[in-house]
């Protein structure tokens, strides 16, 4: 259940928090997304997500039909390894072509809806002083690549250079790959450890990343951001990413993460061993390692734990302590989800929902303020 304002403004300690919102979010969102022809955007959503199934069914049906006729020799499972990816990403390119004007509307309509809904954003985060970021990192690596293609709108390389615009949290992002958090769980065989390391760093930056926020918590500064990933055949999962800076330069690399939830991505070549903690339940719940058995006892503290625990309301979530930066990731829904980019949908009730996640990251990070031994 949604909470109701009076319950927010004694969260956030302000007791105008709803006649603000009134007049700095509701107002400027009701002015900029009354002009916006959502219909026409949900209607041009649609036809695009049939075209791409219906082209994902052509590849798939073509590429089985390939499987069984091509020779069970090395040049035939050497040709069907290079054919893979050029027809999948051929097929795509192929309906973006043939339904570049759909897919111009549809961007063109997300883009008023992006600004108004940064615009909104960022008034409710200077009230907490604090700073908001719509698009960390700038535009996604992957709407680049595909901004470089010769059919491409100038309309879509415009909303490029928004996202660019808008841009910003960059070491935090920075923080965020080198964590080892936002690659897929998959092995890389054969190549280079540089080889491996340009991999799983380009696909950390294919990653959408969203929502940034920046301020200080407890004399410890911190970014915070929302990164999206992508799963076949399944919704997309949403991870709330927060990084601590530490105030001193960590001489380990710590681990943590929820049982079920496979490891990060090594950052060092030292080796991590387990690291026992009391009371013992929690090894029901989670699973941590280290370089530096003292400091990741200090750093992720039974205490600490416990409130990582509670405040991942039973989600998996995985934790890096590396360097100078705390970096920490939980699973969950949408959040900040102020605005429906798609149809420019929102409501009071979206609001009290965006404030509440506010409300819940500046909780986490006061939390992990305390894994460094900071107090007001």
């Amino acid at each position: 259940m949604t909470a109701s304002w009076d319950e927010l403004a004694d969260r956030l300690k302000d007791k105008s928090l709803k006649v603000f919102s009134d007049r700095a979010v509701a107002g400027p969102l009701y002015e900029v997304t009354r002009q916006n022809d959502g219909d026409a955007a949900k209607a041009a959503l649609k036809t695009l997500q049939g075209d791409f199934t219906k082209g994902f069914i052509v590849f798939f049906i073509t590429f089985a039909v390939l499987m069984t006729v091509m020779p069970d020799t090395f040049f035939g499972i050497a040709a069907l390894f290079i054919l893979f990816p050029v027809m999948f990403f051929g097929t795509f390119a192929l309906v973006a072509w043939l339904r570049r004007d759909t897919l111009v509307t549809f961007l063109t309509a997300a883009k008023g809806n992006f600004l108004a809904r940064a615009s909104a954003l960022s008034a409710m985060a200077e009230r907490l002083d604090l700073s908001y970021v719509a698009s960390p990192g700038g535009a996604p690596q992957t709407l680049k690549i595909l901004s470089k293609l010769n059919f491409v709108s100038g309309r879509l390389r415009d909303l490029i250079d928004t996202l660019d615009e808008n841009g910003g949290l960059d070491e935090a992002v920075e923080a965020a790959v080198a964590s080892g958090m936002l690659v897929p769980d998959v092995v890389v065989l054969g190549g280079s450890k540089e080889q491996k390391a340009r991999y799983y760093r380009q696909s950390a930056l294919g990653h959408a990343f969203e929502d940034g926020f920046e301020g200080e918590r407890n004399s410890i500064r911190f970014s915070a951001f929302e990164w999206i990933e992508s799963v076949d055949d399944a919704p997309d999962k949403y991870h709330l990413l927060l990084v601590l800076n530490a105030p001193y330069r960590l001489h380990g690399v710590t681990q943590l993460r929820s049982r079920g939830t496979p490891w990060s991505k090594p950052v060092t070549e030292r080796e991590l061993n387990d690291v026992q903690l009391v009371p013992a339940t929690f090894n029901d719940h989670f699973r941590l390692r280290s370089t530096d058995q003292v400091e990741a006892r200090t750093i992720f503290n039974p205490a600490v734990v416990e409130r990582i625990l509670a405040l991942a309301h039973g989600e998996p979530f995985r934790a890096v302590a590396s360097g100078e930066h705390l970096v920490i990731n939980f699973e969950g829904q949408n959040r900040f989800n102020l605005l429906d980019l798609q149809t420019g949908a929102w409501s009071d009730e979206s609001i009290r929902e965006t404030w509440s996640d506010i409300a819940d990251l500046l909780t986490v990070t006061d939390e992990m303020a305390h894994a460094f031994m900071v107090r007001d």
